[in-house]
């Protein structure tokens, strides 16, 4: 993994943050700016700030809202996941549409264990997640988010970041205009990357150059439309049929 400065990790890319935090003497910017400059530069993009958010205050901020509304496309079990906050080891779901409180929601965004399921799934379900807590905190507008002492606060003890406060009322109106057909996004599998069996266990090499490409084709110079991956094949015209 390039880590922008020349420099390489070896290990799996999610230890980045606490090893480099652990090890200032060869990482002085500590963890969130070290992954957050490989990150760009696996993505060769701009990051300018980050959120960081914490599994209980993402349950609450979730409970906060009145949970999410979700459409599960494929039903799994999952006899292993841990129960975070809930009566009882184990979660499953089926098929169709439900309303998930904040501590099912986290499961549908945790489990890995259920038959037939990878992290590429479970990365897909995150960033399923992400997208329906973003439609229930703005369903009446970013006001919502500061008319709901509850939600508010839960905000406040759940994410972490660097943003200035002065941004946040440009970036809300952002928010506001941004359609639910206008969001893009991928997630990292095969084939852009492979898998492979390395001194720090079972990993994923990455294909830098196919990443980059991806990911240009997702961050586009502003004004223009993102492309999702993969691209979806072009509508073929059906062929003339002759007259009798």
């Amino acid at each position: 993994m390039p880590l922008g400065d020349g420099e390489r990790y070896e290990p799996k890319l999610n230890s980045l943050m606490s090893y480099a935090d652990e090890h200032p003497e060869v990482y002085p910017a500590g963890g969130i700016a070290t992954l957050e400059r490989a990150l760009g530069a696996l993505l060769n993009i701009k990051i300018h700030y980050y959120a960081r958010m914490d599994l209980p205050g993402f349950v609450n901020m979730i409970d906060a809202g009145g949970g999410v509304d979700v459409t599960v496309t494929q039903g799994f079990n999952d006899p292993t996941y841990d129960g975070y906050n809930l009566e009882k080891r184990g979660w499953s779901v089926t098929a169709g549409k439900h309303h998930f409180d904040g501590s099912n929601a986290l499961a549908y965004a945790r489990s890995r264990k259920a038959v037939g399921e990878t992290d590429f799934a479970r990365s897909s379900r995150q960033q399923q997640i992400l997208i329906v807590l973003r439609e229930a905190v703005t369903k009446d507008g970013t006001g919502l988010l500061f008319k709901i002492p509850d939600l508010l606060d839960a905000v406040g003890q759940t994410i972490r970041t660097d943003l200035p406060t002065s941004r946040l009322p440009q970036l809300a109106a952002i928010v506001d205009e941004i359609g639910d057909g206008s969001v893009y996004r991928a997630v990292i599998r095969h084939p852009l990357v492979r898998s492979k069996n390395t001194q720090y266990g079972s990993s994923l090499i990455p294909n830098l150059k196919a990443i980059a490409n991806v990911a240009a084709d997702l961050f586009p110079p502003p004004g223009t439309t993102p492309i999702p991956w993969p691209t979806p094949e072009p509508t073929k015209s059906p062929r003339p049929t002759a007259s009798p």
